[in-house]
C-alpha cells in the first residue's frame, strides 16, 4: 500500500500486521488498543481512524488551521483514503472489548465514531477533514483539560462536575465570567481575567464550572504551573494552529516582582512583538489583588521610589482586562444560607439541629468559607 498524504500510518506495526495477514501481530496491537483507548466496538477500524485522526500531516495542519484545501491535494488524499478503505477498512477481527476505555472528551468520541461509521473512501476522507476542521490532532483533540509540564502537555482524563449551581452568593462573578467566557468561545473579543480575594471562595471552581458549561463549545482549559510561565509564548503560538479556544489557567498565583515568572508574565500578556493568539486566553486566581507579595520595605524611600514600586505592582494586574473579587461571608447568615442552598440540591431542608452543627464545623475547620459550607454538606451527607 502506497499512501502518499498518510504515509506515516503505513509503518505502524498493527497496520503492518493487517497487510501483512500477521494476526498475532494484528490482536497484540489491537487487543491493547480497544480496551485502553477503544470508544467503539469495531476495534481495526477504529484502530485506523484513530490513527488517522492523530496523523499530522500537510492535509490535517491546513485544515485545523481553517485553510483551503485544494483540489489536487483533495485528490492525492482521496486516493489515500480509498485504499485505506478497501484494505484496512474491510478487515475483520472477532474480539469484543471490556469497554475499560480512556474518558475522552464527548466531540472526540463522536468524531472517531463517524470515522468508524464511514461507508465509503470518500466520505471517510470528508469525515476525516471536519475532524480536523473541529478539533485538530493529537492530545489537544482528545481531551477537554490539560496540565502543562517543561516536558509538555498531559490529557486529564476525569475532570471535577463543578457547575455554577452549585456556586452559591456569587452572581455577579459568575455573570461576569460567563459573559466574557462565552463571548470568547464565539469568536468574539475577550478579556483576560484575574479572580482575586479569600481563600475557600470559589475562585478555582468557577474556572471549573466554566469548563463543564462550555466545553461543548470548544473551550479547552490548561492549567500551568508557576515555574512554566516562560512557556506561554511557545504554547500560544502551538495552540494558534489549533481550531479550539484555550484559557491558560494559572492557579493560586503569588509572585514576586524580582522573580524570572513575573516579568515573563507581563511580557507574554502585553509586551512582545507576536500578535496574541485570538484563541488564547489567561485566567487568573490569587488571594492578592495585584499578585505579588509585598513587604514593607518596598514603601520606604523618597516619594518617586515608592511611586516606581506601585507602578511596578500594578503594571501586571493591570494587564488583566476584568478582575473579580471575592470575598468570604462576613456573617453567620451568609455562611448558613450557602450551607441551606447547597443542602437544597441534594433536597434536604435546613432545620435548627443542621444550622447547629454547621456552626460548629465552620468553628473547628477554617471558618466562615464557601469551601468551608461544602466540606459540612458532604461531611453531613456522609454521615445521614
Amino acid at each position: 500500500m502506497e499512501l502518499l498524504i498518510f504515509g506515516s500510518i503505513d509503518t505502524d506495526r498493527g497496520i503492518r500486521g493487517i497487510l501483512d495477514k500477521d494476526n498475532t501481530a494484528v490482536l497484540r496491537h489491537i487487543v491493547n488498543f480497544a480496551e485502553t483507548e477503544g470508544v467503539t466496538t469495531h476495534c481495526i477500524r477504529e484502530y485506523v481512524a484513530s490513527l488517522l485522526a492523530n496523523d499530522d500531516n500537510i492535509l490535517s495542519a491546513l485544515a485545523q488551521a481553517g485553510k483551503t484545501i485544494g483540489d489536487d491535494l483533495y485528490r492525492l488524499a482521496l486516493f489515500d483514503a480509498e485504499q485505506i478503505y478497501k484494505k484496512l477498512f474491510s478487515t475483520q477481527i472477532q474480539y469484543t472489548p471490556s469497554g475499560n476505555g480512556i474518558n475522552y472528551c464527548g466531540a472526540y468520541a463522536k468524531s472517531i465514531k463517524s470515522l468508524v461509521d464511514a461507508s465509503s473512501g470518500k466520505e471517510l476522507l470528508n469525515r476525516l477533514i471536519a475532524h480536523y476542521r473541529s478539533l485538530g490532532t493529537g492530545t489537544l483533540a482528545k481531551y477537554a483539560a490539560f496540565r502543562y509540564d517543561e516536558d509538555g502537555l498531559y490529557g486529564i482524563r476525569d475532570t471535577e462536575d463543578v457547575t455554577f449551581a452549585s456556586l452559591i452568593g456569587l452572581e455577579h462573578q459568575k455573570k461576569v465570567l460567563i459573559d466574557n467566557t462565552g463571548a470568547f468561545v464565539k469568536g468574539k473579543p475577550a478579556n483576560n481575567v484575574l479572580l482575586f480575594g479569600d481563600r475557600g471562595t470559589g475562585k478555582s471552581s468557577c474556572v471549573k464550572a466554566l469548563l463543564n458549561m462550555f466545553m461543548d463549545d470548544g473551550l479547552r482549559i490548561i492549567e500551568m504551573p508557576k515555574h512554566c510561565i516562560k512557556d506561554i509564548p511557545k504554547l500560544s503560538r502551538e495552540l494558534s494552529k489549533k481550531p479550539d479556544k484555550y484559557i491558560l489557567f494559572l492557579d493560586d498565583l503569588t509572585l514576586d516582582p524580582e522573580e524570572p515568572a513575573f516579568k515573563a508574565l507581563k511580557i507574554a500578556m502585553e509586551g512582545q512583538l507576536q500578535a496574541k493568539p485570538d484563541n488564547v486566553l489567561i485566567y487568573a486566581t490569587s488571594n492578592r489583588r495585584h499578585l505579588i507579595k509585598e513587604n514593607w520595605s518596598d514603601r520606604k524611600g523618597d516619594e518617586m521610589h515608592v511611586n516606581d514600586q506601585l507602578q511596578e505592582t500594578l503594571s501586571l494586574s493591570e494587564r488583566f482586562g476584568i478582575s473579580l473579587v471575592f470575598s468570604a461571608p462576613t456573617n453567620q447568615k451568609e455562611y448558613l444560607h450557602i450551607v441551606s442552598e447547597l443542602l437544597k440540591q441534594y433536597n434536604v431542608e435546613m432545620n435548627k439541629e443542621i444550622e447547629k452543627e454547621a456552626n460548629v464545623w465552620q468553628m473547628n475547620y477554617g471558618g466562615k468559607s464557601a469551601r468551608c459550607a461544602k466540606q459540612f454538606v458532604t461531611a453531613y451527607l456522609a454521615k445521614e
